[in-house]
């Protein structure tokens, strides 16, 4: 008996919606650095002046480059410094699509309670990324 067959289908899906969504992340993030290290496209903060504002407290620095907080940094995909946090966001919502992708395949599979719980996590998930939890910050 060969051992991928002993693997359910779920765990296969699960598995390529990884390995893609791990791989299209990466790639994007390789191409955005290429862009920003080769200087094709435009920074917020020219890269020469990264070593004088690193050393200043954060909400300084802030204040001095008009850095974006939280979601803020969406306005700002056409800077090269912040291109490569689509790659990023790629990866961290590599778990969210998975769950989302396997939720009809538990419910076909009379499986309910493992499907009501990948949709807890999405919403937590979801939840956590929009800042939800953060407070007043």
């Amino acid at each position: 008996l060969e051992l991928n067959a002993m693997v359910p289908i779920e765990h296969k899906i699960y598995a390529r919606w990884v390995n893609w969504g791990t791989r299209l992340g990466l790639g994007v993030l390789t191409a955005s650095f290429i862009a920003y290290a080769l200087a094709l496209v435009e920074p917020l903060v020219p890269s020469q002046e990264l070593t004088r504002l690193w050393t200043l407290p954060v909400d300084r620095y802030l204040a001095v480059t008009g850095a974006p907080t939280g979601w803020g940094w969406l306005r700002l995909l056409g800077k090269g410094d912040y291109l490569n946090f689509v790659g990023v966001a790629i990866l961290a919502l590599i778990t969210v699509a998975c769950y989302v992708r396997m939720v009809p395949l538990l419910f076909k599979r009379g499986e309910r309670l493992q499907a009501w719980l990948a949709i807890a996590q999405v919403i937590v998930l979801l939840a956590a990324a929009s800042g939800l939890f953060t407070g007043s910050h």
